[in-house]
């Protein structure tokens, strides 16, 4: 029987003794080796995982559909159903597992299967920091704009388009690691799949500050001086066709909506709360319940407050707050763990991996679950 490795330099054939001894230490290395991963994945825990994320993703997508939140779809059930397909090519590199006779002897799995992995769950999160932007977005509208120095325009749609920029960057690096023919091709694509994990970490970091500054701005009844709306002309085009199609357009909507936007539709610094003062002088009464929202008569109150409770808000900000903890934990364990490529020790350490990776995925989803964003913003289907 005639057996070969691999020539480093040419990666042509070059006979070798066959290892027929399955399982034994590979004759180059001395070790047991595999392929891919670098150990062999436990099956138990990974079918654990696909179980749950499976149940997770049914009910996401039903609870999306009860309480009507349209927005959760492409965001929170997204992600979970690639969450589901990255476990389920974990599982079929598990039963994919064959001994080869060559290179000394190794386990092998098929390669694509490990691709297909490794690429859905570094992208899946991406998905969840989506569904906080997208959340953070509609709490600060209705419980206090005038606290944000991003216009809520502007808020969740700068955030996206970063998380859109993120997926790209983290999808091309999965696709030139699927399609290498070398070690050294797919770890090229590791290395930019780890700048799109870096890149996803800093602007997580960003929308921590953004949202830091809301809470400690509202708590302390100070209103942001400023206000930048970068997205306000786009806006301003959008509205204005909405208004065009209604036949509703009137003066006081062209004055409220083109606050912000100067005479010739570019995005300005502006006064975050010139309709929020508007409303104020009109429920300026001790009496008002706007007034009392924030427990303070002279604090001043945004009048779309009263569209959430203070215990809706309070439940919808630790939810942002833990979930954007768990994000940032498993970005910092996926930047170190690509960092050094497919054979670096934290790339071969499954239980690191199953605890900064799927645990931590595991917990984000079915918090979204139990505290689901319906609870606070969602419309009962019956």
């Amino acid at each position: 029987m005639s057996c070969y490795i691999y020539s480093n330099d040419s990666y042509a054939p070059i006979p070798f003794p066959c290892n027929t001894v399955n399982g034994s230490a590979n004759l180059i290395t001395g070790q047991v080796s595999y392929s891919s991963y670098g150990y062999e994945p436990a099956q138990s825990a990974t079918q654990g995982f696909l179980v749950l994320f499976c149940v997770g993703f049914a009910a996401q997508l039903l609870l999306s559909i009860y309480w009507k939140c349209w927005w959760t779809i492409p965001t929170l059930v997204a992600g979970t159903a690639i969450e589901c397909v990255g476990w389920g090519g974990r599982l079929w590199s598990i039963y994919s597992w064959y001994w080869d006779i060559n290179e000394g002897g190794y386990w092998y799995s098929q390669f694509g299967a490990f691709i297909m992995q490794i690429c859905c769950l570094v992208i899946a999160p991406t998905f969840f920091s989506a569904a906080n932007y997208l959340l953070f977005g509609r709490i600060i509208e209705n419980a206090g704009p005038e606290y944000s120095s991003l216009h809520t325009q502007s808020s969740s749609t700068i955030f996206v388009i970063a998380d859109i920029v993120c997926l790209v960057i983290q999808a091309a690096g999965g696709g030139i690691a699927g399609t290498a023919g070398d070690s050294q091709g797919a770890n090229t694509g590791a290395y930019i799949m780890t700048g799109g994990v870096v890149v996803q970490l800093v602007v997580t970091v960003l929308f921590i500050a953004l949202f830091c500054e809301w809470l400690w701005r509202r708590k302390h009844f100070s209103p942001a001086k400023k206000q930048y709306n970068p997205f306000a002309r786009f806006y301003r085009k959008r509205n204005h066709t909405k208004r065009n199609n209604r036949n509703t357009v009137n003066n006081t909507e062209n004055a409220s909506f083109n606050e912000g936007v100067d005479s010739s539709g570019t995005a300005m610094e502006q006064l975050p709360s010139s309709r929020w003062q508007k409303d104020k002088s009109r429920t300026n009464s001790s009496t008002s319940p706007l007034n009392t929202l924030h427990g303070n008569d002279n604090a001043p109150v945004n009048v779309t407050a009263h569209r959430l409770s203070e215990r809706q808000i309070n439940l919808m900000v630790g939810l942002i707050s833990a979930g954007t903890l768990l994000i940032v934990i498993r970005s910092f364990y996926r930047s170190v763990e690509l960092s050094n490529g497919w054979e670096g020790p934290i790339a071969t350490n499954e239980p690191l991996f199953l605890g900064l990776d799927g645990a931590l995925m595991f917990i984000f989803v079915y918090l979204y679950a139990f505290i689901h964003p319906g609870l606070a913003f969602g419309r009962r289907l019956f």
